[in-house]
């Protein structure tokens, strides 16, 4: 019952990391197209990652275009362990899908196609055992 309430996602896409090695200069990139600009989105950062991630939590910029050319970068402190050890996120063996909430209900300012990059921020030039990465933006409910 919950299922058939629930707000549709404006964009719900992953890109997987290739041999789990995400490089500094590795964006993932998203894009699409917004009409409506009344409604409110929240924003995830989706992160599968395997058990033996070194890291309790992943930095990121997040950089979004609008369709007038001008962009924003937002800096996303992504937790995906407690400091006891403990993974956040769900799965099964080893491997963890985590979905980190960090925009809620952002209206887009105009019309045309948004293109979002994320890019992780972590001191080493290439982070292991990170899957995949990816951006869910759905309607908030109010």
């Amino acid at each position: 019952m919950l299922y058939g309430c629930a707000q549709p996602d404006l964009l719900n896409e992953t890109i997987p990391v290739e041999n789990q090695a995400w490089e500094y200069n590795a964006t993932a990139t998203f894009q699409k197209q917004v009409t409506d600009i009344q409604t409110p989105y929240n924003y995830f950062i989706q992160v599968r990652h395997g058990g033996d991630f070194r890291y309790q939590n992943l930095i990121v910029f997040f950089k979004t275009y609008s369709p007038n050319n001008t962009y924003t970068i937002d800096t996303i402190d992504c937790p995906l362990a407690s400091k006891e050890g403990q993974w956040y996120g769900s799965g099964i063996g080893d491997i963890l899908d985590n979905q980190v909430l960090f925009k809620i209900n952002q209206r887009f300012s105009q019309t045309g196609v948004y293109k979002f990059e994320i890019q992780h921020a972590m001191r080493p030039d290439t982070i292991h055992e990170i899957y995949d990465i990816g951006l869910r933006i759905s309607e908030a409910s109010e």
